[in-house]
């Protein structure tokens, strides 16, 4: 084993070498390239792993279909599960592009040796096979995500991400139709399909070499044979990032849920809807379409940031679905369009997810993050074959049940999800509350910084905190002057939205408890806005910035302290109900931040601006 890692280390040096380092062609983005390159891995994944399912249920029966797929499901994924934590080493110690490059020649050499296990319809050889390309992809995996935020700027990742799965389900998509129709039109002659998987391999290392070269990222980190004690290692480090660990885990069980929908599918559609099996692998072409369906409506919400609020309402989305799967599975018309919904939630459900992994991770860890994610994420996909083999062989219960099972494991982690990302959701909640309410129009926007910040507003109704919420993407907690004038109602509801109330009897500045929890706060990443009872929020805002208290929480830090002005749309009690009622959507609404706000108080520029 030494020698071999030996082996591979100088190949990559070798690799390094000038001549490997630039495009060979520049007439398209270098992400194109990368993102084409995946797509032909994918779809070759897919195909290939396909022919060898129906190849086996050719050789065994359709009865023994629950262990031939939870058998290829577990092959595929042991590689992943070896090899996770030294292929994000390798991300990081070497040029993400020149990985990329390897590990396509080595996906055409393991595709020429699929053509010979067909050959001589040998199962133990197209289990080897099937462990190789897996293995390929293990190894390809990190490099293909860490070498993202290379390629393209921050502010495009998510819809970098959008795309980027778009294309690895619509090779799923492609893949599960080929290998289905490959075998219609052959008469299910497994040489002439495996040599196009052998084509497109050959495609896809034409395309790596023409990805722009990205050096390495610098560390020196060497490989670990306890792969398991670095994981750890990284799942600890991640924990000190916000929200990380829980984006880690969360993409985590999106694989589980996915290799588990697509393993029931055959015999779902065999069992319940009386289909073929290679039937059965067409009806996940509808799910596929949903997920890059979704994932390209994710990366269009979420636009220039990562919008983590999407995740828990996608995980509902997946509950219900799951759970009319069983409901409606003898009814085919019902479930094709189910399964396109089902597939659209699961890609709304990923993509922010993946985002903020790739964002959230410092630059130095950021394969070995990724590498930890896949290790967790093909963790699940084992978990998913040995659930489909437990509850039909074990517990004898019908493909139909499964979903019904999934959608009740699914509810428990999306309930979970939505308690630590409670804020995000939130804030993405009153975004579109807001934007239905109100007809808005921003003044200053220039003036929010990219850091967390402190702003002072005054406080005249309950939908102003809705206001604040919607009118920036990051978080925002509120503290808010004198609780006893909120009716229980309202404190309800701001505790929910989790707002501190200042009691009357003592100023911010003098509220050690208050002024702790906004450093927290802003050191968490999360603005703060303070709401003020009086009217002249420029007067507040001068008294804020002179009080040595809060200079203590700003001092040596990138947080300024922004004044905002809210002015809302008179109602008018004379109109008629109706008239009334159809104000109460898009009211005219204006917020202005920083200087524009106080440019006429007395006591000049402000210390903050």
């Amino acid at each position: 084993m030494p020698k071999a890692k030996n082996r591979m280390v100088k190949a990559l040096r070798r690799v390094n070498k000038k001549s490997l380092n630039q495009p060979i062609i520049r007439r398209v983005s270098s992400f194109t390239y990368l993102n084409v390159t995946q797509f032909l891995g994918a779809l070759n994944d897919n195909i290939y792993k396909l022919l060898i399912v129906y190849f086996f249920i050719q050789l065994e029966g359709i009865e023994n279909s629950h262990k031939i797929l939870a058998m290829t499901g577990a092959i595929f994924v042991l590689p992943f599960l070896l090899f996770s934590a030294s292929s994000g080493t390798l991300a990081d110690r070497f040029s993400k592009r020149n990985i990329i490059v390897l590990t396509k020649v080595f996906e055409l050499v393991i595709m020429g040796f699929g053509i010979l296990a067909f050959l001589y319809e040998s199962k133990w050889g197209s289990c080897c096979i099937l462990f190789l390309l897996a293995t390929q992809s293990a190894v390809f995996g990190p490099s293909k995500y860490g070498i993202l935020p290379e390629l393209v700027e921050t502010d495009k990742i998510s819809k970098a991400n959008g795309l980027m799965s778009s294309f690895t389900f619509l090779a799923i998509i492609l893949g599960t139709f080929s290998a289905s129709f490959l075998l219609d039109i052959t008469g299910r002659d497994f040489i002439v399909a495996s040599l196009f998987c052998t084509l497109i391999a050959f495609v896809g290392m034409l395309t790596s070499f023409c990805i722009e070269y990205t050096p390495p990222a610098g560390s020196s980190k060497r490989f670990n044979i306890r792969f398991l004690h670095e994981i750890y290692d990284i799942l600890l480090f991640a924990r000190h990032e916000p929200s990380l660990l829980a984006a880690i885990l969360g993409s985590a069980f999106f694989l589980f849920l996915g290799a588990f929908v697509q393993l029931n599918m055959i015999p779902y559609a065999v069992q319940s809807l009386h289909l073929t099996d290679i039937q059965g692998g067409y009806l996940f072409l509808l799910t596929a379409m949903g997920i890059g369906t979704g994932s390209l409506v994710a990366g269009k919400i979420s636009g220039k940031i990562v919008e983590l609020g999407l995740v828990p309402l996608a995980g509902m989305g997946i509950v219900f679905s799951c759970y009319l799967m069983d409901l409606f599975s003898d009814h085919l018309a019902v479930i094709l369009p189910l399964v396109v919904v089902l597939g659209m939630f699961g890609g709304i459900y990923q993509i922010p997810l993946d985002s903020y992994i790739q964002v959230a991770s410092p630059n130095k860890y950021r394969g070995q993050v990724i590498a930890a994610t896949n290790f967790l994420s093909f963790f699940g996909v084992l978990c998913a074959s040995c659930l489909l083999y437990i509850l039909a062989e074990i517990f004898g219960l019908g493909a139909d049940k499964g979903f019904t099972i999934i959608g009740n494991i699914s509810l428990i982690v999306t309930i979970a999800v939505t308690f630590q990302f409670f804020d995000y959701l939130s804030r993405f909640v009153a975004m579109v509350l807001s934007r239905l309410h109100f007809k808005i129009r921003f003044h200053g926007i220039e003036n929010i910084p990219k850091a967390p910040a402190i702003y002072v507003c005054t406080h005249t109704a309950w939908n102003d905190t809705l206001l604040l919420l919607g009118a920036q993407r990051r978080r925002i907690r509120f503290f808010i002057e004198h609780e006893q004038e909120h009716t229980k109602w309202f404190k309800r509801f701001y505790h929910l939205l989790r707002v501190v109330q200042i009691p009357s009897i003592q100023p911010l500045q003098n509220n050690a408890q208050c002024l702790a929890d906004i450093k927290k706060t802003l050191d968490r990443g999360s603005s703060v806005c303070i709401f003020v009872e009086n009217e002249n929020v420029c007067e507040e805002l001068y008294a804020l910035e002179q009080a040595y208290s809060i200079q203590k929480i700003l001092k040596d830090t990138p947080y300024q302290i922004i004044p905002v002005a809210i002015e809302k749309g008179e109602k008018e009690s004379s109109s008629p109900f109706f008239t009334r009622l159809l104000e109460k959507f898009r009211v005219p609404a204006s917020i202005s931040f920083g200087a524009v706000v106080c440019k006429n108080f007395p006591n000049g520029q402000l210390v903050s601006q």
